[in-house]
Parts: structure tokens; sequence; C-alpha cells
């Protein structure tokens, strides 16, 4: 797993999906990444941490915050898990210039994809359930689930699965190399970022064409 697949995956989604919603991206993405091992999941994972860390900008929290989705700081993570499910090319393009959101169809306060954070989390524990007890042994355990909870939810499921097996320290063990990292980073040209006193009467000389498109800023409210 290396970036360029990593974007391969989620291109590949967002094609398929074709505009759908959220949940359909989930889906779509949960398919994509059983395809490879359980190290290339975890590490697909490491990758997209890189990808945060580099969106954890104060120009790309006024963004979000003049789109009028959530700007705390849950809602600022989850902005940032929303912009990398877009895509490469509009991450990038947004990394370099925050303002190009105004481009995009984004319903106002809906610049957000909080359960993205946990979909590779969730595929590595099916992944490893199914290699561990085999497919047959996972499905027979998931219908008993279902006639006891009498929901037929497979998000829920996958959630009791991470809870009882706790994969997440191994899960998180396969950390990236230096070389690695560096090869990610070497292909973004950050600008300096903006002061991070930044404030509701400061988005419009930060952010113009967002806040004229969602009418945000100078006293407005923001959720």
């Amino acid at each position: 797993m290396d970036k360029e697949i990593f974007w391969n995956i989620i291109d590949a989604v967002n094609s398929s999906v074709n505009g759908g919603g959220q949940e359909a991206i989930l889906e779509a993405t949960q398919t994509e990444l059983l395809k490879f091992s359980i190290a290339d999941i975890a590490r697909w994972n490491e990758i997209k941490k890189v990808y945060m860390e580099l969106a954890d900008r104060n120009d790309l929290w006024a963004a979000c915050a003049a789109t009028g989705s959530r700007c705390s700081d849950m809602g600022f993570i989850n902005f940032r898990s929303w912009l990398i499910s877009q895509g490469r090319d509009v991450y990038m393009q947004v990394l370099q210039d925050p303002d190009s959101l105004a481009e995009m169809a984004v319903p106002k306060g809906e610049a957000n994809f909080e359960a993205y954070a946990s979909i590779a989390l969730y595929t590595y524990t099916q992944k490893k359930e199914i290699e561990t007890k085999g497919l047959a042994s996972v499905l027979e355990d998931y219908l008993l689930w279902i006639i006891t909870v009498r929901e037929f939810r497979a998000k829920s499921y996958l959630w009791t699965l991470v809870c009882r097996n706790n994969f997440y320290p191994e899960f998180s063990a396969h950390v990236l190399g230096a070389e690695e990292k560096k090869e990610i980073l070497a292909e973004v040209d950050l600008r300096p970022d903006i002061n991070c006193n930044w404030n509701l009467e400061t988005l419009p000389q930060i952010v113009p064409r967002l806040c004229r498109k969602y009418g945000t800023g100078q006293g407005m409210d923001i959720p």
C-alpha cells in the first residue's frame, strides 16, 4: 500500500457510487479495502493520517467554518475526513486554495464525514475475523447477532466486532516509515498558514467566495 494506491481506492469508490451519499461511499470503500491484506488496510489508514495532519491548518479550519459546517475540534476532524474522501484532485486544490471549495456543490453545513474516520478499522476487523474464523463462521455469528438484537444493521455489527476483539492496538501498529512519509510530504507544496486568531469578522478576508456563497462571516452565525 502506497499513496498512489491510497488515492486510487478513493477514486474508484467515487466513480462507483457516482454521486451517491455517504453510506454508499462507506460501503464501496469497505468493498475496495477488503481486496487487500489486513496490513495494507491498516497502512491505508496510516496514509490517511498523514493527509489529515497536512490539512490541519488554520486556513482550512476557517474554510470549514465558512461552509457552515461544525467548526469545533471534532467538527474540523470530520471536515478533513470529508475532504480526503473527495479524492486527490479536490484535496490538493483545497490545500492550496481553501476558498476553491466555493466551486463545489456542497450544501451548507454538510462538509463533514464523521464515519469515514473508522471505515478502515471496521474493514480491518471484518477481514481479520474472516481470516481467523472463516467466512462461514462469521456469517453464522452475524445471523445470530441479528436474531439476538432484532435489527439488521451491518455497521452496528462491525462496531460489536471492534469492541469484542480489541484489534485497535494491532491495527495501529502498522506505522509508516520515515521515507514513506517523506514521499507523501514531497508531493505537497504548502503555503504559509494564516494566524490562528481568525474570527467571524475576518472570514470574508480569508475565504471571500465561501462567505458569499454560504452567507457566513461579518457577524453571521456559524454552527
